[in-house]
């Protein structure tokens, strides 16, 4: 097994009911040497006060307030790059991690030098037959990327190391050279989009981005957005037409904000038909400001 440092780093916000079985599941992995960062987004729920009591072992950064996922992440990468891990595991606070999580992807990380980032297989947490998702792929003629798995059952297809263009940030390990050659996460985009636009540039940078399938990790998904949702329906929503006028795909930019709008159509439909309409406002509010800002650009 390898010797290589692993840091684990942990974001939360107001999550503190959820922590126990997310840091357990972590410490109970069977990879060492292994250490973890647990970075506070300026809760109110007490998470810190928590986390230091019950996990003496676990290295805490409380931020006097919430600068969004991607500025509490490279908070973290900068405390964790300073004791020269050779990877850094970036982690949501709402999932629970089967105890050979680690030492899988490092064996796949030591043993593909190509590899800049793997991601374990997501499982829902509730629905524990169904994936939350694997990945995305381009394909140079369609205007969106193709997303695999999402909301599907476990397929037996599902079962190998598969490559893809996107992966989702609510875990992802990273050789920590990525972040001296690209830099750290975009905290323009506070979150959403974050892991996406990180993972297009460690693509740019010649490293391939991999799913390993036999790693498993269970994901609850948007305990912490239920919050406040309509504020982070506009971010998702503004974030998802800046990083699609930034990062071209498909034959033409038209023709991929004309696909972006017909699905903003069906999703105001939807929005509106499953009795959610106080998200349509700030819904397109966030698809006007992606577009304004794409065209200030």
């Amino acid at each position: 097994m390898s010797n290589s440092l692993v840091i684990s780093i942990i974001i939360n916000w107001n999550l503190i009911n959820e922590l126990q079985e997310c840091l357990d599941s972590l410490l109970l992995n069977d990879y060492s040497p292994h250490k973890i960062i647990f970075v506070d987004n300026g809760s109110t729920d007490g998470s810190a006060t928590f986390v230091s009591n019950h996990y003496p072992m676990i290295d805490i950064i409380a931020l006097p307030t919430n600068g969004g996922y991607a500025k509490g992440l490279n908070t973290g990468l900068i405390k964790a790059l300073q004791q020269n891990p050779k990877y850094i595991f970036t982690l949501n606070n709402d999932i629970v991690l089967k105890n050979n999580v680690i030492s899988r992807l490092v064996e796949t990380l030591e043993t593909n030098l190509d590899i800049g980032i793997a991601t374990p297989k997501i499982l829902q947490y509730y629905h524990r037959n169904k994936l939350f998702g694997l990945g995305d792929r381009i394909y140079p003629l369609l205007p969106l990327p193709i997303g695999f798995g999402y909301g599907k059952l476990d397929k037996k297809n599902y079962q190998h190391i598969l490559e893809f263009d996107y992966v989702t940030g609510c875990a992802m390990m990273i050789r920590s050279e990525i972040f001296f050659k690209i830099g750290f996460f975009d905290t323009s985009y506070f979150m959403y989009y974050e892991d996406a636009d990180f993972c297009r540039r460690t693509r740019e940078n010649g490293y391939k981005i991999v799913c390993v399938c036999d790693a498993l990790i269970y994901h609850k998904g948007g305990q912490s957005t239920k919050q406040n949702n309509e504020h982070f329906v506009f971010i998702r929503a503004r974030n998802r037409i800046r990083f699609f006028n930034q990062y071209p795909h498909g034959l033409h930019p038209l023709l991929t904000n004309i696909t972006l709008l017909i699905i903003a159509i069906w999703r105001t439909i939807f929005y509106f038909y499953k009795g959610k309409r106080k998200l349509i406002i700030p819904y397109w509010r966030g698809l006007l400001e992606g577009w304004r800002e794409s065209r200030c650009k």
